[in-house]
């Protein structure tokens, strides 16, 4: 439990409240109006707290609310109760004793007997204090009270529930420490936004251990925990309740949205009109579409968390019943069917389990896919299911699970073409989860001798090439599953995406398009989420390379649409979105995507989670947050293998960026051209473009040649960029990076953009030419500060020059990481009297006693 819950005060509707009782005419004080658990009465407590002269305090409860004058009871002896006047004029001279300046604070005021409202209205009308009332909205109120803001004598103030930004505000403040997005979603959801709701539910979830801190962020799983405050708050709204339209909000508890027409079938009509009078349900959409859903998320929660099982149960059997008469036309609705059929006191369809877990699946609802897909298997759903679950269970990260659950199925039952599907998603299970590559290749070396038709056994061929790296061969065997008479969904979408792989890698980038959709439209059919997913890491570099930043980040949107807020789904969008943030130079948005994604994926065992970490690791090197930089690396050294030989360059382009930000600029560019090297033996010719580029914004004006190569190979406007940028910075011309940095940021690539301004600025420095280098170095500024403060090795030569040669430049910043002499020598490969040469030279050039100075020095330069 948590200690501390910090008041979180208004401030605008505080000085609204203020302003209104320090007003010399018109209203003294103000009503505020709201939905339970908003902050009424902690906006209420603060003004009155704050306020100058005599305060008072009253409030309106359930139990007094029958009692005349029952609110004012504990500040006036109410002893002739037969005297009304008397009493009348007793309250009021004992609230305002003691001075001329009296405040009067007035919570739940719906709940006040008619007379004590009428007190409030007379001192109000008389102008004799000031007050700071409050209302519940949706609630009777009596006549004196509403007066007030109609009658113009007291400022109307609506108080709404928290936005999401003001939710994640509240509660990192009482974490002290990032929550994860897709848990941000969930508690506004279901708190929507009443801070005293999502206090209760923060509380209970941190008590549970539903809300822990995973490499240092903030993630809320499992079901949501009803405590019993919030369980009695809940309460207190549904005691006065007949059976029947209590019976209306079990039902809606339990069935979520409902068609109208279908609730008044199996509810009592005047009981459904009793629970929207009564604020606890509502009607949405028009006829003939109208539904009745709760008002408030956290009803549904606390009935179902104290409905018996015997009686859950048998609500989830009525509807069933009632959903199970029309066939659901939406995926969603054969969902929540499935998922009522699963716990219900009816006995299933195991069709329906099998179908509606692929769904969720796709949808990324990992953990029902999984229950669905399960009571399936043990309901004989057999090989369906077997698949079913396994998807599920290798995508959760449970890879020895799934491969017992495949293991498990005879594959002398199997056709031909589900022969293939099983041995295919085993093997696959078995290479990138499981990490077995020799396992993978035994299995589908055994299938191969047991697959007769062509494209099955092309099938077959092309994951054996895609583990083994062999890219035409790969290519070349799904081509010829693309072609092939027998059409199935599974097989046709992984052999596309198999396709666009090796074309955006090896730069054949014009045909990548159709094959995404074309694979999209086969991963919707199959029901699998993990190709959908898997199609985006080509889909968003394919528009990336072609320069297309906009649709790259519509398409990237679209896969977070794609997660609808479930894990591990949502942090692989988190993944392509990142990208494309750090493309376009929103570093400390791509820095979020990638944090709360390693977070999210940490020990699920698979590529995204080394994704995440190199692309952390470039981007935290570029804002020059080293040792975050130096963590991811270390993370994703872990996680690189033979399993992620077409990311392979990105290991070393992380590197390159670690050691650039440690001021290690040589070594860096060793790095970067080594990964380019690397990619250009397998043929990998756009992973090489990129490779070199990263090595000309370090400094390398010896890779113009081969990017002008690229260039006409690639045919793309961002690799002719490229090229120009790079024979520019050969040519030491100062106006034709200046040339290329306007390129840079026409196309969005603000980093970029901002370096190249950085080396023009350089550029014309050296050549005298003082205004253009003020221009350019103008740009570069304005370009690293819409970066969120970029500090690459261009920007830092420009921004944070020193009068240091650039291989005394990186001597030093290797001092300064604390490196020996020696040590330096050993790295670069030259003497120690050389290295001590240099660090000489360099403490002299910049007035440093010694070793230690010129450390200071250089690290006040790196910022």
């Amino acid at each position: 439990m948590l200690s501390q819950w910090p008041t979180v005060l208004r401030e605008g509707h505080l000085d609204t409240v203020t302003a209104a009782m320090r007003a010399a005419d018109g209203p003294r004080g103000v009503v505020v109006i709201g939905d339970a658990g908003v902050g009424k009465t902690t906006l209420a407590r603060s003004a009155v707290k704050s306020a100058r002269g005599i305060r008072r305090w009253v409030a309106g409860t359930e139990t007094a609310k029958g009692i005349p004058l029952g609110a004012f009871a504990h500040l006036v002896e109410l002893s002739d109760r037969n005297e009304p006047h008397a009493v009348l004029r007793a309250i009021r001279d004992n609230l305002l004793l003691g001075g001329s300046k009296v405040v009067i604070g007035v919570d739940d005021a719906h709940l006040l007997d008619h007379l004590s409202a009428s007190v409030v209205h007379q001192l109000a009308t008389e102008r004799a204090a000031n007050f700071v009332v409050t209302v519940r909205l949706g609630r009777d109120i009596p006549e004196p009270i509403s007066a007030l803001w109609r009658e113009g004598l007291l400022v109307r103030v609506d108080l709404a529930p928290f936005t999401r930004t003001e939710v994640i505000e509240l509660v990192e403040t009482v974490l002290d420490g990032p929550l994860e997005s897709v848990s941000a979603d969930r508690l506004f959801q279901v708190s929507q936004g009443s801070p005293l709701f999502l206090r209760h539910l923060v509380e209970g979830a941190i008590e549970a251990g539903n809300l822990r801190c995973v490499a240092g962020i903030w993630q809320l799983r499992g079901a949501t925990v009803i405590n019993q405050q919030l369980s009695t708050l809940v309460e207190s709204r549904l005691k006065d309740l007949d059976e029947a339209p209590l019976a209306v909000v079990e039902l809606l508890a339990f069935g979520g949205t409902l068609d109208s027409g279908m609730l008044h079938a199996l509810r009592d009509p005047a009981a459904v009109e009793v629970v929207l009078e009564a604020g606890l349900a509502k009607v949405i959409g028009d006829a003939p579409h109208r539904a009745v859903v709760l008002t408030h998320p956290i009803y549904g929660e606390v009935i179902r968390n104290q409905t018996g099982t015997l009686k859950a149960r048998r609500i989830r059997g009525e509807l069933v019943g009632a959903m199970s008469a029309t066939r659901p036309a939406h995926v969603s609705d054969r969902i929540r069917l499935a998922a009522l059929a699963l716990d219900s006191d009816r006995d299933p369809d195991v069709a329906s389990l099998v179908d509606s877990g692929g769904d969720a699946i796709t949808l990324g609802d990992l953990e029902l896919g999984e229950r669905l897909a399960r009571r399936a298997l043990q309901l004989g759903g057999g090989f369906r299911a077997a698949l079913v679950l396994a998807q599920a269970l290798s995508w959760h990260g449970k890879a020895a699970e799934a491969e017992a659950v495949l293991a498990g199925v005879d594959p002398d039952t199997l056709d031909e073409l589900d022969l293939v599907i099983w041995a295919t998603t085993r093997a696959a299970n078995l290479f990138w989860m499981c990490r077995d590559d020799a396992a993978a290749s035994a299995l589908l070396a055994g299938i191969r001798e047991r697959v007769t038709f062509p494209g099955a056994l092309d099938f077959v061929e092309m994951w054996n090439a895609t583990f083994t790296d062999r890219l035409d061969d790969a290519e070349r065997a799904a081509q010829a599953v693309l072609a092939s008479v027998t059409r199935s969904p599974v097989t046709h979408g992984w052999a596309a995406f198999t396709a666009a792989s090796v074309h955006i890698q090896c730069g054949r980038i014009e045909d990548v398009a159709e094959l995404i959709a074309r694979g999209l439209r086969d991963a919707s059919q199959s029901k699998s989420g993990l190709l959908r997913f898997n199609l985006g890491l080509i889909e968003i570099p394919a528009l990336l390379v072609r320069g297309e930043f906009e649709a790259a980040e519509l398409a990237a949107l679209r896969y977070v649409g794609y997660a609808i807020g479930q894990q591990p789904a949502r942090a692989k969008a988190g993944v392509l979105l990142g990208q494309v943030h750090l493309e376009r130079g929103r570093l400390e948005a791509a820095r979020r995507e990638f944090v709360q994604a390693i977070a999210a994926l940490e020990g699920v065992g698979y590529a995204w989670e080394f994704l995440a970490a190199a692309f952390l690791c470039q981007t935290s090197a570029a804002l020059g947050q080293v040792d975050e930089a130096a963590d991811a690396l270390a993370r994703a050294e872990v996680l690189a293998g033979d399993h992620i030989a077409m990311f392979a360059a990105e290991l070393e382009m992380s590197r390159a960026w670690l050691a650039a930000a440690q001021g290690r600029t040589a070594a860096a560019i060793a790095h970067a051209r080594h990964g380019a090297d690397a990619a250009a033996q397998s043929g990998r010719y756009t992973v090489e473009a990129d490779g070199l580029f990263v090595a000309l914004r370090f400094g390398d004006r010896t890779v113009a040649p081969r990017l002008a190569e690229l260039a006409k190979m690639l045919d793309v406007a961002p690799a002719r960029m490229q090229a120009d940028h790079a024979a520019a910075l050969a040519a030491d011309d100062g106006s034709g990076l200046a040339v290329a940095a306007a390129q840079w940021e026409r196309v969005g690539a603000l980093v970029v953009a901002a370096e190249a301004a950085a080396q023009s600025a350089v550029a014309y420095g050296r050549s005298k030419n003082r205004r253009g280098q003020q221009a350019s170095s103008t740009i570069a500024l304005r370009l690293a500060a819409e970066c969120d403060g970029a500090k690459t090795p261009a920007l830092i030569a420009e921004t944070h020059p020193l009068p240091l040669t650039a291989r005394e430049r990186e001597i030093s910043a290797l001092v300064a990481l604390g490196m020996s002499n020696k040590d330096i020598a050993d790295q670069l490969a030259v003497s120690v009297r050389t290295v001590e040469g240099h660090v000489y030279r360099a403490c002299m050039k910049l007035d440093a006693a010694d070793r230690d100075g010129l450390a200071r020095a250089i690290k006040r330069a790196l910022g």
